[in-house]
């Protein structure tokens, strides 16, 4: 029975992580090969889609400017959508229910339902092509899941901790920042990782709200490695690497916390 359940375990294993080794095989083959067909499964490996890749003018500045928009939006929705789920969380009112499922909704609506008027508004304001409009964009999207993960980790935390802390003559402020901030912290980091990926994988808004001074790196790709009579599969393929590799390395240095998180709260 063991037996059965390591199998069925490693299975599912190499189907979820065989697109990424689809595409680091891809990566590694030379341009021929890419376009081999049937594909070709035995190849010798080479690095110059890599090299090819990283000296291709914009590539670095577009993974800065992703980086730069994913941090900067993660941290505004968390500076936001933190106290707002506190509050949903703690305060009892007719409708709070309400209110934390109409946050939800606005993830679940579609960014081409927004995209013209946000266009509008963002043109009359100044703010097209530029990091801040692109962060406030995405704000928009992450604030709903912060708002509603956030309230169900608070309300994980017993009120008693914070009630003890009035007592000492501690604000309500202070005990939040004092027992409940830090007490969600893992809720915090699971939060974080979820705004962080959905701002570095965004394309539609990246795509509309931006031209030449701010290229993320999914709109750098599509508009350097997919032409219109051909695709460029092997230096799509590492750049497709190099852009996840962040995200991996930012997710193996607070993995605890990810995992502490997860298993409470929302998602619990």
């Amino acid at each position: 029975m063991a037996a059965a359940k390591h199998i069925v375990m490693v299975v599912i294993c190499l189907v979820t992580l065989f697109p990424i080794l689809w595409i680091l095989a891809q990566s590694l083959k030379g341009y021929f090969d890419t376009i081999a067909i049937p594909p070709k499964i035995v190849f010798t490996p080479v690095l110059d889609n890599f090299v090819q890749v990283l000296e291709r003018r914009g590539f670095l500045q577009a993974l800065t400017d992703s980086l730069l928009v994913a941090a900067g939006s993660s941290l505004l929705g968390l500076t936001l959508g933190t106290p707002c789920g506190y509050a949903l969380a703690r305060v009892r009112f007719r409708g709070s229910e309400s209110v934390g499922f109409l946050l939800l909704i606005t993830r679940m609506v579609s960014p081409i339902v927004i995209i013209i008027p946000l266009n509008r508004l963002f043109a009359v304001m100044g703010l097209i092509d530029s990091h801040i409009g692109l962060i406030v964009a995405h704000t928009f999207i992450n604030i709903g899941i912060v708002v509603w993960m956030m309230r169900a980790y608070f309300r994980d935390i017993p009120e008693s901790l914070e009630a003890a802390a009035r007592i000492d003559g501690w604000s309500t402020v202070g005990a939040f920042w004092r027992i409940a901030l830090p007490s969600a912290a893992p809720g915090l980091a699971a939060t974080t990782i979820f705004c962080f990926l959905f701002s570095w994988n965004e394309f539609m808004f990246a795509l509309t709200l931006t031209s030449r001074s701010v290229r993320t790196s999914p709109v750098f790709i599509a508009g350097e490695f997919v032409g219109y009579l051909a695709v460029e599969w092997g230096l799509l393929s590492a750049a497709g690497m190099l852009i996840v590799l962040p995200m991996l390395i930012f997710v193996v240095a607070i993995q605890r916390n990810l995992i502490r998180g997860l298993t409470m709260g929302a998602v619990k």
